[in-house]
C-alpha cells in the first residue's frame, strides 16, 4: 500500500465552518454575533467564583523565567532539555535505540477558543538530538511533516510507527551521513483514531513485556512478527512490509491519554478525572475464553485531589461548586484531577530506591505532577500519596501543561509539556473558560512554543546516553538486567525484531542462569519467549521461584512450549496452583494452553473462588474446554456466582444486538445512533465502543435497567446525571458528571433519538422490539424540562427493580 495522505481534505472540510472565518473575512467586532461554546449548559451560571481581580497573571515566559517558577520536593531538581525553537507543541515522544528524542508535535491544537485552523495538516514527527552530551538538545531535524493533528510515535524495526487524527502509519527511517529522511511510507491501520473528538482518540502505542504493542483509549494491540511466523490465534493479519508482518487483536479498553507498565508488564492507565490506575494482572489474562470478555479491573492508584501551588480557574467547570476551593490559604485552587494526563511507573535509575516503582500522573489544568506509592495486596492494587499534602512538581505558570511522561535513557524521568494556554478541546469549551482565556490571554502564541524537561536527583548526575545501535545482539543481552528500564525495553526489543538465532539463544541462558534481579529474570524469559525459544527446562526452573512475580512469568511464557511438553507443563501448574494465591491465578489462566487441565481449574476454584478474580481467572483459562468442564460438574462442586459465570458463557455476544428486530426505520435509527455514539456524540469515548465502561470514568451498558424507561433515558442524556447510581448488583460513583446534550446545537432530537435506540438495543438490552425511539419523544422531554440546570441523581428517580 503507497502512502497517501487522505485526511488533508477530508479533514479540513470537517472544521466547523463558523469557526473558521479568516480575520479578513470577519465582520466588524460591532455586528460579531457572539460565539456559541458548546460545553455550556442551560440554567448554568457562569459566574467568577473568584473575581478576576485576585487572579494571577499567567505571561508567556521564556525557559529561565518557566524555571524559577518550579516548585519541586526537596532532594530534586527540575532541568530544560529542549525549548522552542527546537520543539512545538509536543505531546508524545519515543526515545530509539541511539538515545535520541522522536517527538508528535501538535502544532495547530485549539491556537484560540475557536480552534481555527487546526485541522490544518500542519503537524511534525520531529527528531531531537543531544550531540554534545551536555543533556540539552542542539539538533533538530523535522522527520514529517503535513501530519493532521499528531498523537502518536512509536519506535519499530526499520522505522517508527506514528498517528494522526484518523489512521496508524509506517514510516521507513532511512539515515546516510548523519541525515534522516523518511523511505517507505504507508497506512498500516486505517481505522486506528477514526472518529470520535480530538481529546478522545487511541494513542501511546507502549511495546509491552509481552512483545504487543498497546494503546490507551483503545481495545486493540499490535504486534511485529517475521514474515513466516504463524498469525496468533485470536489476531488478524493487517499489513506488511519487507521488515516484518503486522497482526491485530482485541484488548481490554484502557484509559484516555498516555500509558505505561510496572517491571512485571502489568499495565497502568488513567481516565480524564481520575489519575493512575493499574491492573492486577498481565494483560489478557481473563480473555483466553471466546465465550468471555470481561473488562481488565483498574484499581485506582491513590485519590483524586490535587494540591496546585497557583489558583485553577481557568478550567471548564470552575463556575460550578466543589470544583475550586472557595475560602482559606487554598482559595481558587483545584480541587480534584479534571485533566489527567500520560501517567507512569518510573523504573529509572537515577533516583533514590524509595521512589523506584512510583507512579506519576501529571495534571495540567493544575500544573503540576503528583506522585503515589504503589501497594500491592491480594487481586488489588492501591497507593498513597508520597507527599502528603502536597505533589512531586507544582508551577505556578498557567501555561505549563504537562501532558506526558517517560523513564529515560539517562536513568531520569523525562516531563513533555506543551506550553500552551488553551487546555480544552472546542468540543466542550464552556463561555466560562472562554473569558477566562481571554482575561489572561491564554489565546495567544499557543502554537509556537513547547518545553521537554528532566527532573533529577541533584546529588545524582543523569547518565551517560547510550548508543546501543554500536553493540552487537550478544552484547544486548547483558541489558536485560540493566538497573535503568529504559535499557531492558530497549534492548527486549531489539533482540526480538532481530530474530533467534542459536547463538543468541544460548547467551540469553547462559545470562539467564547468573541473573540473581528479579526483573532481569523476567526480561529475559520474554525475550526467549519472543523468540520461540522457551524450553521445559527453563520453565520449570522459574516456576516455583521465590518470587512470585518470577514464578507467574515462567507459567505465562511457559504456555508456548510445544505439545511433546505439555503434559509436563501441566504437572508444574498443579504444583504451582498450590502455591498460594496470586499463583494460583496464572496457574488457572495458563490452564487455556493444554488439554484436559480440569483438575487445575477445580483445585483453584475450591480454594480460591472467593478470592478476587478466583472465578475469573478459572473460567478464562478453561478457553475453549468450558463446554466439557461445564459437563463435568456435579451439583455442589461450584458456587452459585460461579455456575451463573458458566452457564452464561457466550450469551454477550449473541444478544449483543437486537438490530434485526426492529422496524425499518428503527434499524436506520440504530445504525445512525451507532456512528454518533462513536463519533460526534462521543459516548464511546467514556463508554467504550463495547458498552463496557470503564472503571472510574463511566459504567457499562450491558443490559442496564437505566435504558428501560425511555422517559428516564431521555432526561439523563438531555441534561447529564451524577452519582451514586446502582448499576446491578454495583454502586458507581465517581467525581465524573455525565454531561448532557440539551445545550448542544449541533446534535438533533432525532440523533438523540438515534443514539438511545442504539444503546437501547445494543449489549444485551432489546427495548425497541418492531419499533424505535421516535425524534418527536426527545422534542417532548426537552420541551417539559426547559428549566433543569443540574444533572439528574438516582434519587430523582422510583426506585428501579433489576
Amino acid at each position: 500500500m503507497s502512502f497517501t495522505n487522505p485526511l488533508r481534505f477530508s479533514l479540513a472540510l470537517l472544521c466547523v465552518g463558523a469557526l473558521t472565518v479568516s480575520a479578513s473575512e470577519a465582520p466588524e467586532p460591532a455586528d460579531a454575533a457572539e460565539p456559541e461554546f458548546k460545553g455550556d449548559r442551560d440554567g448554568h451560571e457562569m459566574r467568577d467564583v473568584i473575581p478576576k481581580r485576585d487572579i494571577p497573571s499567567a505571561p508567556i515566559l521564556n525557559v529561565e523565567q518557566a524555571l524559577e517558577r518550579f516548585q519541586v520536593q526537596p532532594g530534586f531538581v527540575i532541568e530544560p532539555v529542549a525549548a522552542e525553537p527546537s520543539v512545538f507543541n509536543p505531546v508524545a515522544l519515543a526515545f530509539d535505540a541511539r538515545g535520541r528524542m522522536w517527538v508528535a508535535e501538535m502544532t495547530t491544537y485549539m491556537p484560540d477558543v475557536l480552534g481555527t485552523g487546526e485541522m490544518e495538516p500542519n503537524g511534525n514527527i520531529a527528531v531531537l538530538e543531544d550531540t554534545n552530551g551536555d543533556g540539552e538538545v542542539d539538533k533538530r531535524t523535522v522527520f514529517l511533516s503535513d501530519i493532521v493533528l499528531p498523537r502518536t510515535v512509536s519506535i519499530v524495526e526499520g522505522g517508527i510507527f506514528y498517528a494522526d487524527q484518523s489512521a496508524l502509519y509506517f514510516a521507513e527511517v532511512r539515515e546516510e551521513d548523519g541525515r534522516l529522511s523518511p523511505g517507505l511510507h504507508e497506512v498500516v491501520d486505517a481505522e486506528y483514531a477514526k472518529g470520535g473528538s480530538v481529546e478522545h482518540k487511541p494513542n501511546a502505542m507502549l511495546y509491552g513485556m509481552d512483545h504487543w504493542y498497546y494503546n490507551a483509549r483503545s481495545d486493540r494491540k499490535y504486534q511485529v512478527l517475521p514474515h513466516e511466523s504463524v498469525v496468533p490465534s485470536g489476531a488478524e493479519e493487517i499489513y506488511r512490509n519487507p521488515y516484518w508482518k503486522l497482526v491485530r487483536a482485541r484488548t481490554e479498553y484502557r484509559g484516555q491519554w498516555g500509558l505505561s507498565m510496572d517491571d512485571y508488564g502489568r499495565l497502568y492507565h488513567n481516565g480524564n478525572s481520575s489519575p493512575i490506575h493499574g491492573e492486577y494482572l498481565l494483560p489478557g489474562a481473563l480473555r483466553r475464553n471466546p465465550g468471555y470478555w470481561p473488562d481488565a479491573a483498574a484499581h485506582p492508584i491513590g485519590g483524586h485531589q490535587v494540591h496546585p501551588a497557583r489558583m485553577n480557574p481557568g478550567v471548564n467547570r470552575g463556575y460550578m461548586e466543589g470544583v475550586l476551593v472557595p475560602d482559606g490559604p487554598d482559595r481558587g485552587k483545584l480541587v480534584n484531577f479534571t485533566a489527567a494526563s500520560g501517567s507512569l511507573v518510573y523504573r529509572g535509575s537515577n533516583f533514590p530506591p524509595e521512589y523506584y516503582g512510583m507512579a506519576l500522573t501529571p495534571e495540567p489544568a493544575a500544573n503540576l505532577v503528583t506522585a503515589r506509592r504503589i501497594l500491592e495486596r491480594e487481586g488489588l492494587l492501591a497507593g498513597e500519596p508520597l507527599f502528603p499534602g502536597q505533589e512531586l512538581l507544582t508551577s505556578t505558570d498557567e501555561r505549563f501543561r504537562p501532558v506526558n511522561l517517560y523513564n529515560a535513557p539517562d536513568g531520569t524521568l523525562y516531563l513533555v509539556d506543551m506550553y500552551h494556554g488553551i487546555l480544552q478541546h472546542r468540543e466542550f469549551l464552556t463561555s466560562y473558560l472562554a473569558a477566562q482565556i481571554a482575561d489572561r490571554e491564554l489565546d495567544k502564541n499557543n502554537n509556537t512554543m513547547g518545553r521537554i524537561y528532566r527532573l533529577r536527583w541533584r546529588q545524582t548526575p543523569a547518565a551517560e546516553v547510550s548508543d546501543l545501535t554500536r553493540l552487537s545482539p550478544d552484547q544486548w543481552v547483558p541489558l536485560l538486567g540493566h538497573p535503568n528500564a529504559w535499557h531492558r525495553d530497549t534492548a527486549r526489543r531489539l533482540l526480538v525484531h532481530h530474530g533467534p538465532t542459536p547463538d543468541l539463544v544460548t547467551a540469553l541462558k547462559k545470562q539467564l542462569r547468573g541473573s540473581k534481579r528479579p526483573f532481569a529474570i523476567i526480561n529475559i524469559l520474554w525475550t526467549l519467549r519472543g523468540l520461540n525459544a522457551i524450553d521445559l527446562a527453563t520453565v520449570k526452573r522459574f516456576i516455583q521461584h521465590e518470587h512470585d512475580w518470577v514464578a507467574i512469568t515462567a507459567a505465562a511464557v511457559g504456555e508456548a512450549l510445544p505439545p511433546a511438553e505439555r503434559k509436563a507443563y501441566r504437572k508444574q501448574l498443579m504444583k504451582m496452583a498450590k502455591s498460594g494465591y496470586p499463583r494460583a491465578l496464572q496457574a488457572a489462566v495458563s490452564v487455556a494452553a493444554i488439554e484436559g487441565g480440569f483438575d487445575i481449574s477445580r483445585f483453584v476454584l475450591k480454594h480460591y473462588e472467593t478470592q478476587p478474580y478466583g472465578r475469573a481467572a478459572v473460567v478464562s483459562g478453561l478457553g475453549t474446554e468450558a463446554g466439557a468442564f461445564i459437563a463435568s460438574l456435579e451439583k455442589g462442586d461450584v458456587d452459585e456466582q460461579t455456575e451463573y459465570l458458566l452457564n452464561n458463557l457466550g450469551k454477550r455476544q449473541r444478544d449483543e444486538s437486537n438490530r434485526a428486530q426492529l422496524s425499518a426505520e428503527g434499524q436506520t435509527l440504530y445504525d445512525l445512533g451507532k456512528q454518533l455514539f462513536n463519533g460526534k456524540a462521543a459516548c464511546a469515548s467514556c463508554h467504550g465502543s463495547h458498552g463496557n465502561g470503564q472503571d472510574g470514568v463511566a459504567p457499562t451498558l450491558w443490559e442496564t435497567r437505566w435504558v428501560r424507561d425511555p422517559q428516564r433515558m431521555v432526561r439523563v442524556m438531555l441534561h447529564g446525571l451524577k452519582g451514586p447510581i446502582m448499576v446491578g448488583p454495583f454502586e458507581w460513583s465517581t467525581p465524573n458528571v455525565m454531561p448532557g446534550f440539551a445545550a448542544r446545537p449541533d446534535i438533533s432530537d432525532k440523533e438523540l433519538a438515534a443514539v438511545a435506540t442504539y444503546i437501547r438495543n445494543s449489549w444485551g438490552n432489546a427495548e425497541d422490539t418492531n419499533g424505535g425511539l421516535e425524534g418527536s419523544t426527545v422534542t417532548e422531554i426537552r420541551e417539559a424540562t426547559e428549566g433543569r440546570s443540574e444533572p439528574y441523581t438516582a434519587k430523582d428517580f422510583q426506585p428501579m427493580k433489576n
